[in-house]
């Protein structure tokens, strides 16, 4: 750490009043909930109030060239470094603010939080010089009873209203530097990043708010888990559909590698998930083939003793378009109790299933969505017709791993039930 001047008797007593106010919140005196949360309120009108003063500092410091003169530092940044051991990308942020918020840090902006005024300061750089003041005064005004979120918001829209054609060449810089990742991992989970444009994150997040819904209470899953399974669910949904584009001549479709002892249950050799990204295939377990046989497209590749293919079979579809269409008039949507995902959201399922010799019948199949999907095969549930002849045309009882029954009659009968006898 670099030697600084001694700091000034009124930082220092700040400082040493805020160490006796936390010295007194550890020694028990904060006893109520009101108590601790007007602390909390208080001690967070103190941080504010010094990252405001520290940034104003800082914006003179700069500008005076201070670092170097005292220390001979190559920039202000690099004196944030060595003298209060700040980061690299904390230093540069707090000198950009700094420099940023110069001459616009004044009542009453001063009593907004840090990062309330990190966003009138960015937004007032992106303004005509000419704006500037304006554009503070009505951000600071909208500040004192707007949350971060929203002040960020209003600055955006006051700078499509005061410079349309700055905000219209932001938005194509903004769109040139979208991005998006698709990377494996160490341990075979993928790691997906990335950056949209407004245009596109707004169509992927009201796509996906259906199902940033929980499903009931039963439904456990994070709000993060939930995004995940919701794109997932939507691009399932995308590559049934005909009209995307081609790959090699063939329509978008999972590939799975897989022997025929494995696809019969008669070995345990792994499925290989078969990368059109180049990248290293992956594995998948015995419980997520047989979920992926229940509605699938299965191709037959003859391989010589080396291992190279001399026959490619024809593709033979376990459920044929017009048992889906059966299937999905009949069920309407998902056939988990409880869950209302509509058909088209759905895979077809083999109660009994294809590898233990069940038939691709509509009385053998019934619809679930992705998620109930994963619990039949992977979650430990079950499903039993109450009617073996009827198979699933009939009511079915789902059983849970620790013994749930829940009963599953069809939509049609459900809503005889609601609706009660005539008369």
């Amino acid at each position: 750490m670099l030697p600084v001047p001694l700091i000034p008797s009124v930082v220092a007593d700040a400082r040493a009043g805020v160490r006796s106010l936390a010295e007194e919140a550890r020694s028990g005196s904060v006893v109520s909930s009101e108590e601790r949360a007007a602390w909390l309120v208080g001690l967070r009108q103190i941080v504010d109030a010094a990252e405001v003063a520290f940034t104003t500092v800082l914006a003179d410091f700069d500008a005076a060239g201070d670092g170097e003169m005292l220390h001979a530092a190559s920039s202000t940044q690099a004196w944030l470094r060595g003298a209060l051991g700040l980061a690299a990308g904390d230093a540069a942020e707090r000198v950009r603010i700094a420099r940023a918020s110069r001459g616009v840090l004044r009542e009453p902006l001063q009593r907004l939080s840090f990062d309330k005024t990190k966003v009138i300061a960015r937004a007032a750089r992106t303004l005509p010089p000419s704006h500037h003041d304006d554009a503070v005064a009505t951000l600071t005004e909208i500040g004192e009873w707007a949350g971060v979120e929203d002040l960020r918001s209003a600055a955006r829209h006051l700078k499509s209203v005061v410079d349309p054609d700055g905000s219209l060449r932001q938005a194509e810089v903004d769109f040139d530097r979208r991005w998006l990742t698709i990377a494996p991992m160490l341990d075979g989970m993928h790691s997906v990043e990335g950056v949209l444009d407004a245009e596109s994150a707004g169509l992927l997040t009201s796509a996906l708010a259906p199902y940033c819904v929980p499903g009931g209470p039963d439904d456990l899953r994070t709000a993060a888990q939930r995004r995940a399974d919701g794109l997932t669910e939507i691009v399932a949904t995308a590559v049934k559909c005909e009209d995307l584009p081609t790959l090699s001549g063939a329509t978008t479709a999972l590939q799975v590698q897989v022997s025929l002892d494995t696809l019969v249950g008669t070995s345990l050799d792994p499925a290989q998930l078969v990368s059109s990204m180049g990248t290293s295939p992956s594995w998948i377990t015995d419980p997520a083939l047989t979920r992926l046989t229940c509605d699938a497209s299965v191709r037959r590749v003859v391989l010589d003793p080396s291992g190279v293919p001399i026959e490619l079979g024809r593709k033979v579809r376990l459920f044929t378009g017009p048992q889906r269409l059966a299937l999905a008039a009949r069920d309407t949507a998902c056939r988990f109790p409880g869950c209302d995902r509509p058909a088209k959201h759905t895979d077809a399922h083999h109660v009994t299933s294809w590898r233990e010799g069940g038939p691709t019948t509509v009385a053998n199949g019934l619809l679930l969505c992705r998620h109930h999907h994963r619990q039949v095969h992977e979650g430990g549930w079950s499903i039993h017709p109450d009617r073996p002849g009827q198979g699933s045309n009939g009511t079915v009882t789902f059983v849970g791993p620790a013994g749930q029954r829940l009963s599953s009659p069809l939509p049609t009968l459900r809503h005889t039930v609601r609706a009660g006898p005539a008369g």
